[in-house]
């Protein structure tokens, strides 16, 4: 049997095209729908006491916010790409739904060796408020506005290019 290769570069086009639209559309079911207030409410971390908002945060460059759970198995793998695009100068911006008390979710941070700033979201009201509806969801936020979100698995380098896709928005 000869292998054609156009019919085998044809089909592999059609499948990448068709993984990626299933991906956009799921994204799109999953997205998170910021409150009202998202960028003005204030909020307090593990390792800033002082109030901030995330249009102070967000102001001029692209921050991730990221929904996490010290339960959430895929968070496993997630969770150290977001510690590293801290670690590269990306701003990031945890929120840990229902992983337990403060110290609990501290303790698993210091354990997992995580960096990035955290909001202990210890009866999952802001994740309720932002409507997040699976474990990981990562919010791109610009000015106070969001501007793309995924959920599930992500990669180092598909995440940078987001961000800096949306650092170059305005």
């Amino acid at each position: 049997m000869k292998l054609n290769w156009k019919n085998i570069l044809i089909q592999t086009v059609q499948t990448l095209g068709l993984i990626f639209i299933i991906s956009v559309a799921v994204d799109y079911w999953r997205k998170p729908n910021a409150p009202m207030n998202a960028a003005t409410a204030p909020f307090v971390t593990l390792k800033q006491s002082q109030p901030q908002t995330l249009a102070q945060l967000s102001q001029n460059q692209t921050v991730v916010l990221y929904f996490w759970g010290s339960w959430c198995g895929i968070c496993q793998y997630t969770s150290p790409v977001i510690n590293d695009l801290q670690k590269n100068g990306v701003p990031v911006l945890g929120v840990a739904l229902r992983s337990g008390s403060l110290k609990d979710v501290q303790n698993y941070m210091q354990r997992n060796q995580l960096q990035f700033d955290t909001i202990n979201d210890e009866k999952g009201t802001l994740s309720q408020q932002w409507a997040v509806r699976v474990t990981p969801t990562i919010v791109l936020i610009k000015n106070g506005k969001v501007v793309h979100s995924t959920t599930g698995l992500a990669s180092y380098w598909g995440l940078r290019m987001r961000v800096a896709l949306a650092n170059g928005l305005g």
